[in-house]
């Protein structure tokens, strides 16, 4: 069953995003993570759903038909959250505050236009894959976003992960380009939803 994110999922969300997915947030760690999606569910311009079995995470989706005011609204939403989990990480990992540091001042996004719409976030627990849950996550975002009045919305993908590329290919999305965000590869996908 497809829900949306709420505040009951937000440990388990942290949790299989930092087993599942690369980039900051999860080289920011537990804490960090948490604070994030506390402060998605408190705002309206996060599209966030959770597929749920008997009660268990099978797998989520996040993102925003303007990523660029989602980020301001997660701080607005949960400041004390945010900074604590960032004077946590600061003590506890220092090459992830060095890589926020750098991120902040000089973006590897350069290509990117970060007011472009976009599904950020999609993971799928191990034992639930190839069980047509990310299908339907991206799906039930599709239906969301064009909900909102956006024709087409984009996503990245790792350079190095072939079954994420394939997965993304399948659903109809169409490569746009390639860029680097904290030195690794990756590649842009659209996809029309009207």
């Amino acid at each position: 069953m497809i829900e949306p994110l709420g505040w009951q999922h937000i440990k388990a969300v942290a949790a299989l995003h930092r087993a599942t997915l690369t980039g900051l947030l999860t080289e920011l760690g537990t804490s960090a993570t948490e604070a994030f999606y506390a402060g998605c569910v408190g705002t309206p311009l996060a599209i966030g759903l959770v597929d749920l079995r008997e009660s268990r995470l099978r797998g989520f989706v996040l993102g925003s038909s303007r990523p660029d005011a989602l980020r301001r609204d997660v701080l607005r939403n949960n400041p004390v959250g945010i900074v604590s989990a960032l004077a946590v990480s600061a003590l506890t990992r220092p090459t992830a505050m060095f890589s926020l540091m750098t991120h902040v001042r000089r973006s590897d996004h350069e290509r990117i236009d970060l007011r472009t719409p976009d599904l950020t976030y999609l993971a799928v627990t191990q034992d639930a894959r190839r069980e047509g849950v990310g299908g339907s996550l991206v799906h039930a975002f599709s239906e969301r976003i064009r909900a909102t009045g956006v024709a087409a919305y984009e996503l990245s993908v790792d350079d190095d992960n072939p079954a994420g590329i394939a997965f993304y290919e399948r659903l109809g999305f169409r490569l746009t380009g390639r860029y680097r965000e904290f030195g690794r590869p990756r590649r842009r996908y659209r996809l029309v939803v009207v």
